[in-house]
Order: structure tokens, then C-alpha cells, then sequence
């Protein structure tokens, strides 16, 4: 894995075509918003696909659905034709706490699954993952620069994740984690690692989510002038779960969004299923976007 994170690096670095002389700075995008008292950052991305085509739906896990309404028994409940959506923010609540140069944030991560073109079953959100957290987070005024590789910020925090089902539907998990932002010549390099807090084995509705979800994330940020992409997949999964994004701008704060997905992990009711998903809409500017054209 490491051999092959390399060669993608080398790839992201060398190509020449579309590529930016310059990359966005992460620390300026941050104080700017951070000057305002109770902004909304962005977090996570923010964006929506009001088609997304899914070849693999699992029908299955949702049979106990189906055998409430008999009406509409015969009818698929996950058709393969979807829309998706996240809404992400972060509220700083204080800056520079005990003086130390940390700024303590709160963030909510909405994240929905909607069968909007399922007549049949009245349209229905068929999965919804909410994601409070808390973290802090300290942002270098220089970079720390070692063999190459910048560090430009830190965060260290609480996450919880679920879906708000309960009985058979239900799954949730609670971590603390630390994330790292790095900058290796033109890319933007994000590195997390967790720990998940023990639960009682009665309650747990996903005890293996390790083998899915890993023990972290590694993301790469690579503009090319006004293209974006962005990878991201676990860390020490048992399963190779690629999630790949491209963007372009739309207008001012927009851009256009394509989104493929494969392996496991990508919701929570289908972490331990294997789903190949592609999406096209839109979404929001990020900390990582390039304004320079």
C-alpha cells in the first residue's frame, strides 16, 4: 500500500497539462472565515447529487420494511437510481484557548440517501447518517516541513456517528481521532486516525466496522488550474474502499460535482456491503479550493 500511495503522489505531482502553479493556502482560507465571530466553515463537503446511479442495491436490508405495507411488497424499496446530499459545517466557539494557539470547534455533518424517484414508496429517504462532533484545532503559522512534506494543522476530537434507526436498521459508533493536514508540493495530503470507544457487546449493532471502516482515512487534494480531484480511502481496512471526487467551477462558491464510490464503508446500513456508486450535481467551495485562475 505504501509503494502504491507513492506512485499516486508521483502521478498527482508530475502531470503537467492542468496543473496549477499555485495551491491553495490552507491557512489563509481558515483565518479569513475565522475573523468573524460564529462563521460557519466548511467542514466536511457540502454538496448535492441529484442523480446517482447504484449498481449494487441491497434490497434485503430493508425487507422488514416491506413487510409492514403489504401495498407495496412487490415493489423495490433501494431502486438503483438515487438522489444524495451532505450538508457540513463548523462553528468556531473559541479561539486561541488557555492561550495556546487552539481553537475549540463544533461541526454536524448531515449526510442523506433519498429515493426520489421512487413513486411506489412515497419517496422516502431510505438512510440518513447525522455526524455531530467536537474538536480543536491549531492551525501553524508556518509550516513545519519535514523531508518534503508540510504540516499545516492539527485537529484532535470527539465524533459521533448514526443513522437514527432502531432494532435491525440501527448502527452507530463514537470515536476520538486526530487528523493531520499536509501539503506535499501541490497536494493537499489529510490523514486521520481513530480509536473507537468500547461499547457493551449487547449493544453494539456493528462490532467488525474496524474491518470495513479502518483504523483512519488518507485523503489527497490535487487542483489542476480549475480542476479539483480529491481521493480518499480507510487506513488498515481489511478492504479496498476508493472514493473519488471531481470538481469544476459552476460560479461564484459553486462547482460542478462528479462522485464514484466503491468497496465498503460508504453508509453506515451498508458498511460491511460492497456498493459501486456514480453521482453528478454540484457542490460547495471547501478550505482546499484553488480561487487563483
Amino acid at each position: 500500500m505504501r509503494f502504491a500511495l507513492g506512485v499516486f503522489l508521483s502521478i498527482l505531482s508530475s502531470i503537467s497539462v492542468l496543473a496549477s502553479d499555485e495551491v491553495a493556502d490552507l491557512k489563509e482560507n481558515y483565518n479569513k472565515l475565522v475573523k468573524t465571530k460564529y462563521v460557519l466553515l466548511p467542514h466536511r463537503n457540502t454538496f448535492f447529487l441529484p442523480y446517482v446511479y447504484n449498481w449494487m442495491p441491497y434490497e434485503s436490508l430493508y425487507q422488514s420494511l416491506k413487510n409492514v405495507d403489504e401495498k407495496n411488497y412487490d415493489e423495490d424499496y433501494y431502486k438503483k437510481t438515487e438522489a444524495e446530499f451532505q450538508i457540513s459545517f463548523a462553528l468556531p466557539l473559541a479561539r486561541n484557548i488557555f492561550n495556546l494557539k487552539w481553537d475549540f470547534m463544533v461541526a454536524y455533518t448531515h449526510h442523506a440517501w433519498w429515493q426520489v424517484y421512487n413513486g411506489p414508496w412515497s419517496k422516502p429517504f431510505r438512510e440518513t447518517n447525522y455526524t455531530p462532533e467536537m474538536f480543536t484545532r491549531h492551525v501553524y503559522s508556518t509550516s513545519q516541513e519535514m523531508s518534503g512534506i508540510n504540516l499545516e494543522a492539527i485537529d484532535i476530537g470527539y465524533v459521533h456517528q448514526s443513522n437514527g434507526q432502531i432494532q435491525i436498521l440501527s448502527r452507530s459508533w463514537n470515536r476520538i481521532y486526530a487528523r493531520a493536514f499536509l501539503r506535499y508540493d501541490l497536494i493537499h495530503i489529510l490523514v486521520s486516525g481513530w480509536y473507537r470507544l468500547p461499547e457493551k457487546r449487547s449493544e453494539d449493532d456493528n462490532p467488525d466496522i474496524y474491518n470495513y471502516m479502518g483504523l483512519g482515512q488518507i485523503e489527497l487534494i490535487k487542483s489542476f488550474g480549475s480542476h479539483m480531484v480529491h481521493f480518499s480511502m480507510p487506513l488498515l481496512s481489511h478492504h479496498f474502499s476508493p472514493d473519488l471526487k471531481y470538481s469544476y467551477p459552476l460560479s461564484d462558491g459553486l462547482r460542478w460535482y462528479l462522485s464514484y464510490q466503491s468497496g465498503y464503508g460508504h453508509s453506515l446500513i451498508e458498511y460491511d456491503r460492497p456498493t459501486q456508486r456514480l453521482g453528478l450535481g454540484i457542490t460547495l467551495e471547501t478550505l482546499f479550493s484553488n480561487k487563483s485562475e
